[in-house]
């Protein structure tokens, strides 16, 4: 039995599986992420002499349309729809985080988990957009057509979906600082040293092991290694977890008295 609940509660065998099978749901999520951007990005980049289209982008742009030009449709379609389908567990995978928190003040717990919440709620949307920018390039390319329109197309696409990835980030990270501050305050499920378990420390992480990793496959893969190794490690630390003292909270216990009638008392944590 692990206290993972409200504050000072002891939770049932049931709840305790509930927040383990969340976690899961991260990984696996992950994982099926980590398979989408294989198929989206994970092909050799074209070459800009040879797709004249290339020339009109740069830096992450460039680099994302040149993996994507020389991959099939089938194959966008999937590495995109793999992400978008499993969208869902991550925001499981959230309120797995969240159990982590919750035994610490509610204004400590919750605004982390908001924060996040919405990051993995834009996810599923920046992830699927590049199936659309990517074969509206490709259409471009093949048609050898440069008019201004069909030019500003991807352009457009691109300004929407770089724009929610920001807005996912900035979440992310606001909600990962928040978080490591409720675990380093003690009272959470989270042991102290588990402060690190968050997306501003592993999605660096995970951009290491892309860079490092012999070949392209994994060359646009470096948000779903880093959500991997947070929500990994996330279940690991909670399998058997306890809060840890420290924040000042209030411990809510519940008596019953000869008659059978429930009372209850408050005591400092």
């Amino acid at each position: 039995m692990i206290t993972i609940g409200e504050a000072g509660t002891v939770t049932d065998d049931k709840t305790v599986g509930r927040v383990r099978l969340a976690g899961i749901a991260g990984v696996l999520a992950s994982i099926a992420w980590l398979a989408g951007d294989i198929l989206l990005l994970g092909k050799p980049v074209a070459s800009a002499g040879l797709h004249p289209v290339l020339g009109d982008y740069d830096g992450m742009s460039g680099v994302s349309l040149a993996a994507m030009l020389p991959a099939s449709t089938a194959r966008l379609a999937w590495g995109a729809l793999l992400g978008v389908l499993t969208g869902p567990l991550y925001l499981l995978a959230c309120w797995h985080l969240y159990q982590g928190l919750r035994p610490a003040r509610r204004s400590l717990a919750l605004p982390p988990f908001l924060l996040l919440i919405s990051g993995f709620a834009i996810a599923p949307f920046v992830h699927g957009s590049f199936f659309y920018w990517g074969q509206a390039v490709k259409a471009i390319d093949a048609s050898g057509a440069r008019s201004a329109a069909l030019a500003a197309l991807p352009h457009d696409m691109a300004n929407v979906l770089f724009t929610a990835y920001a807005a996912l980030m900035v979440c992310w990270v606001l909600g990962s600082v928040w978080m490591a501050v409720c675990v380093l305050r003690g009272g959470a499920a989270f042991p102290r040293w588990a402060w690190f378990v968050n997306p501003l420390i592993c999605l660096p992480v995970g951009g290491l092991v892309a860079m490092l990793a012999p070949g392209t496959a994994l060359q646009g893969a470096q948000l779903s290694l880093g959500n991997l190794l947070l929500f990994t490690l996330s279940t690991v630390v909670l399998w058997k977890a306890r809060p840890e003292a420290g924040a000042e909270q209030p411990v809510p216990v519940a008596a019953r008295g000869a008659d059978g009638a429930e009372g209850r008392e408050a005591s400092p944590a």
